[in-house]
């Protein structure tokens, strides 16, 4: 016998799916995804010998099961050995389900032996647990009962008679898994097979997208297969609905579940386009009922669910679809794959990354004589997808499971899913003719605790709070406290209430008053924050000018604003200067802001007075602002957050840093400021901080450090948590009044892509919803909402935008500050999803509206002002964030003859973070199927030709040092004297890298404005030259200084 087990019976082709299979393990010879372990307790007497036995007959019959798999002659073969090598390892003592775990942990080779194990671990005379671990190479789902059946017969047998041989103890099998395997290789089939393939890849419509659904962490470069599994039943009062409904539309569970598991997906992340790959049984013919084997193949469905899509039309798709992909003939995955050839992406499965299972009837229950016996549950940590739903229906159960990737999800979001799938599922059948969006994803109770997590910031906000109200009980309680410092120079409460008192009389002379807006285009400095409190001491609202912005822009906005009067000079006078003592309504006008317009024009955001308040009261909380705080101050007054930078401190007793202008670009001037002027808090974007951390080696130990305005990076929190700061992210748009949410940032936050974005603060509800309105679970993707006291009254004088932005509050609540009958929401336009751990994660815009630097940036304004120059017929624009990071803005071109430089023209009409940074020239804008801009098919930027010009000299000298400089910063070569550092994707905060970066090398100071007018190699070297040669004495430490840089 023991020649028998070494000798080859047959070789044989390996079948398509298993040759799958092979591949994978050969990929990864330690992977254990594709083991499948069985185990059962049995208590009575058991005849260890004659069970034995029992296997090895089983293994006689079944050839699959004394098979291993090897390389041929360029193509994987299965050896069948001529006698099978079985043996029933008994082992004493030990947790059973232990046990079974680490068997299902032991990875096979397949090439040196069948890939089957039976252990048998005995606890006591009576009491045994038998494993079975099998390579799905060998055996499926559909395998379990013939392999129990035959296991049972056999063991009866061999209790019957003793002395019977065991290959004598089954009936032989007329037809072999081999037999299988090696018709599927013929000729005959492989028409059949093309055949399939070709019906398979037209369904599919071509590759299908990617099922990108939010992840709990990011997702790891290469697939580890690590994975758990979450199991949940669903109510039986269902079992007769399913049967009902489905056969009113002669669909099977399956197809119910199917449809009910495609929408509850697209619906999780927001996503139309997917595939879900289905098992399906091959034993197409009755002989193959017999056999254990690998006949199970994958069948690749397409997801589409569109808005209003009903689940009795997705129902009919899929019955439909299943017909052409299942039925006799269906195609072999691996030639679907084959066909449709997806690059090549190690970090996921291809086609699909998600599965469904449904199986009917109960599991396969092993009987043996005088035996009780009872299913051992192994646990899974494996994933062979990122998610793998699997449903048993029963007579009297519903019994279900969705095993998961641990490197993606946790189990609080795959607790969420699956409930939101109970629930989808029981609204389609309750409801068929339902659109599938409109199903619910929550119950009762999920719905209420979804509208109140973290929603519960409720702060009485009274006429005291006031800002004015608050700055003038501090100028009154310390009046020579300094509440300002600009260039050295203080200003003490005192004076600043007094100027900013004269003031207001002047302006209430000149009609000021409740909602008259007065324009402040002033420069940095005491009299920019003079002017903005006086006109609030008026009851007036200030409307802030840029004066530094393009004329075009500010003309536009006069036009629109009609304020009463423009402050662009405001000398101290005589006067009385007492506080007024006005009343004021706590909706009254306080500020008018305009920001980016998506038609083109820009929109005046409206805030009232309490919203203002309610903001100093909500974040003196988390910075604990109070009188000894000193907060520098480097927003420009055009953008909201400066309200929060010249106001919190006032309110609160503290003194304002008032950078200029000058400084306010400069790193090192920043540095200097935080030092010198003893600065305890600061917010600013994270291109400024990024900006600075790499400007500087300086710490800032216990500095409370505000990050807004865009998405922080993790990388960006954990450098600066490691200068010693304070750090909270903090989010909001301006039509909420600056910021609603705040997350205070751990050294945990650094490991994230992106840090969340948190909670409320006080007063500002949060709501991630649907399209409809309603909630989403937790962990889904939905818009983010928000409500409260902050929110805008809208935009002035455009009530059709105003109402696309704001909805009436779906959920009143008369007890929360901005709550009650008649209170609005505001639509974001961004995408979120909340964590587990209840912290809200921001997922980028929903919309075409970018972020670039901390500026919000509607494409369709920018473009607006490209397809105003006379060459260009078309344009589209983006944000691009290279390989540092930073998000550039990138304008696409179709153009008529020879294009200039186009940012002076642009400079003319667009304030400078409007300008776009990169431009590229294409021959026409690519377009959907649908004729629409197909922003994600717009190439990126790298595709720019650094110039056009004759001039290839090589470089030398100056110019050469300088290149490689400038190579480093933008990461990309630089070889020619023409070379335009903003057309080779710089900008601002590169140019300070650069400007660094130059200081180092060549020991020359050059400010950065000289350095804006010399973006060209050429220019910028002869700027450097002409600061004088370096001398000899200064050669050595100029080279070594170059080589330090790079």
């Amino acid at each position: 016998m023991d020649g028998l087990v070494n000798e080859v019976e047959r070789a044989a082709p390996l079948s398509h799916a298993q040759e799958r299979l092979w591949l994978l393990q050969r990929f990864n010879p330690a992977d254990t995804a594709y083991n499948l372990t069985r185990a059962f307790r049995l208590r009575g007497p058991l005849d260890v010998a004659v069970l034995g036995r029992a296997l090895q007959s089983v293994a006689w019959r079944h050839a699959i099961l004394r098979t291993r798999f090897t390389e041929g002659e360029g193509a994987p073969v299965q050896l069948i050995q001529r006698a099978p090598l079985l043996p029933l390892v008994v082992e004493e003592g030990g947790d059973p389900a232990a046990r079974a775990m680490a068997a299902a942990a032991r990875p096979f080779d397949l090439a040196a032996a069948p890939p089957i194990r039976a252990i048998l671990v005995r606890a006591g005379p009576d009491d045994h647990t038998l494993i079975l671990a099998l390579h799905h190479i060998v055996s499926d789902a559909a395998s379990n009962p013939i392999l129990a059946r035959d296991l049972m017969t056999a063991y009866q047998g061999a209790m019957a008679d003793e002395d019977k041989d065991a290959a004598r103890l089954l009936p032989a099998l007329d037809l072999q898994y081999a037999d299988y395997a090696t018709a599927q290789r013929g000729p005959a089939a492989q028409v059949r097979i093309a055949r399939a393939v070709d019906g398979a890849v037209a369904l599919l419509g071509g590759l299908p997208p990617a099922l990108d659904l939010p992840t709990d962490r990011p997702r790891p470069a290469a697939w580890s297969g690590r994975g758990a599994r979450h199991t949940f039943d669903l109510p039986v009062h269902l079992l007769p609905v399913i049967k009902a409904v489905g056969g009113a539309e002669g669909c099977t569970p399956f197809t119910l579940v199917l449809a009910a598991w495609q929408a509850v997906l697209s619906r999780w992340g927001g996503q139309r386009h997917f595939a879900v790959g289905v098992p399906f049984d091959g034993r197409e013919e009755e002989e193959m009922e017999e056999l254990i084997g690998f006949f199970v193949d994958t069948a690749v469905f397409p997801a589409d669910i569109g808005a209003g899509l009903t689940g009795r039309t997705l129902c009919r798709r899929l019955r439909d679809a299943a017909r052409t992909l299942i039925g006799n003939g269906a195609a072999p995955f691996d030639q679907v794959l084959a066909r449709l050839a997806p690059p090549r992406d190690p970090s996921r499965a291809p086609v699909f990354q998600t599965m469904v299972n449904v199986q009917m009837g109960a599991p396969a229950v092993v009987r043996l004589a005088g035996l009780a016996i009872e299913a051992v549950p192994v646990a899974e940590t494996t994933a062979k997808v990122d998610l793998a739903l699997e449903v048993a229906v029963t007579a009297d159960a519903i019994h279900c499971a969705i095993d998961y990737a641990t490197d993606l999800f946790d189990p609080v979001t795959i607790a969420a899913l699956a409930s939101a799938f109970g629930t989808l599922l029981a609204g389609l059948l309750a409801n068929p003719d339902a659109p599938l969006d409109a199903l619910p994803l929550l119950d009762l109770a999920g719905r209420a605790h979804e509208l109140t997590t973290g929603n519960d910031t409720a702060l009485d906000v009274h006429p005291t709070d006031d800002l004015v109200v608050r700055f003038e009980a501090q100028a009154r309680r310390a009046p020579g406290r300094t509440a300002l410092v600009f260039e050295d120079a203080p200003l003490s409460y005192g004076d600043l209430n007094a100027r900013a008192n004269r003031l207001a009389r002047r302006l209430l002379a000149q009609g000021v008053g409740p909602d008259i807006v007065v324009g402040v285009r002033l420069p940095r400095g005491p009299a920019l924050v003079v002017a903005l409190l006086a006109v609030l001491k008026a009851g007036g609202a200030y409307l802030p000018l840029d004066p530094d912005q393009p004329a075009a822009r500010t003309d536009a906005i006069l036009a629109h604003a009609g304020p009463r009067l423009v402050l662009d000079d405001v000398p101290d006078q005589d006067g009385d200067d007492s506080d007024l003592g006005l009343s004021v309504h706590p909706r009254q006008l306080a500020y008018r802001l305009y920001t980016s317009g998506s038609t083109g024009v820009p929109k005046g955001v409206e805030i009232d007075r309490q919203a203002i308040s309610s903001l100093l009261r909500a974040m003196a909380l988390p910075v604990a602002a109070g009188p000894d705080d000193r907060l520098l101050a480097v927003t420009t007054v055009g953008f909201d957050i400066a309200g929060l930078e010249l106001f919190l401190p006032l309110t609160a007793g503290g003194t304002i840093v008032l950078a200029s202008r000058a400084q306010a670009l400069d790193p090192a001037a920043l540095d200097g400021l935080i030092r010198d002027q003893g600065v305890t808090c600061m917010q600013a974007t994270p291109a400024t901080w990024r900006m600075m951390l790499d400007a500087t080696d300086s710490r800032w130990p216990g500095l409370r450090a505000l990050c807004g305005g865009e998405a922080l990076r993790g990388d960006l929190a954990r450098r600066l948590l490691d200068r010693g700061v304070r750090l909270w992210n903090v989010y909001g748009p301006t039509e909420t009044t600056v910021w609603s949410a705040a997350h205070a940032v751990t050294p945990a936050d650094g490991d994230a892509p992106a840090v969340a974005i948190g909670g409320a603060i006080a007063n500002n509800r949060l709501f991630i919803l649907d399209d409809r309105l309603e909630p989403m679970p937790p962990g889904a993707v939905g818009d983010l909402w928000i409500g409260g006291i902050g929110l805008a009254r809208g935009y002035a004088g455009q009530p059709a935008v105003t109402a696309a932005a704001f909805a009436p509050n779906p959920f009143p609540d008369a007890g929360f500050p901005g709550g009650g009958a008649g209170s609005r929401i505001y639509r974001t336009g961004d995408r979120a999803r909340r964590r587990p751990d209840g912290a809200i994660e921001f997922l980028g815009r929903a919309d075409h509206q970018l972020k670039v630097r901390g500026f919000r940036i509607e494409a369709a304004e920018v473009e607006g002002a490209l397809e105003a120059h006379a060459f260009v017929r078309q344009a589209a624009v983006t944000a691009h964030v290279p390989a540092d990071g930073e998000a550039i803005l990138c304008a696409y071109l179709v153009a008529d003859g020879e294009l200039p430089d186009l940012r002076p023209f642009l400079a003319a009409r667009l304030p400078a973070y409007m300008v776009p940074t990169a431009y590229v020239r294409l021959d026409r804008l690519p377009l959907s199927a649908s004729g629409k801009l197909d922003r994600r098919a717009l190439p990126p930027p790298d595709a720019i030709p650094p110039s056009t010009a004759a001039d290839t000299a090589p470089l030398r000298g100056t110019a050469a040092a300088l290149a490689a400089l400038w190579a480093e910063v933008l990461d990309r070569p630089v070889t020619r004297l023409d070379a335009d550092f903003f057309l080779l994707g710089g900008h601002s905060l590169r140019l300070v890298r650069l400007q660094t970066r130059i200081r180092a090398a060549f020991g020359r100071e050059i400010p950065l404005a000289d350095l804006f007018q010399v973006p060209t190699l050429s220019a910028m070297t002869a700027r450097i030259d002409a600061l004088g040669a370096v001398d000899e004495a200064e050669d050595i430490a100029f080279m070594a200084n170059l080589l330090d840089t790079l």
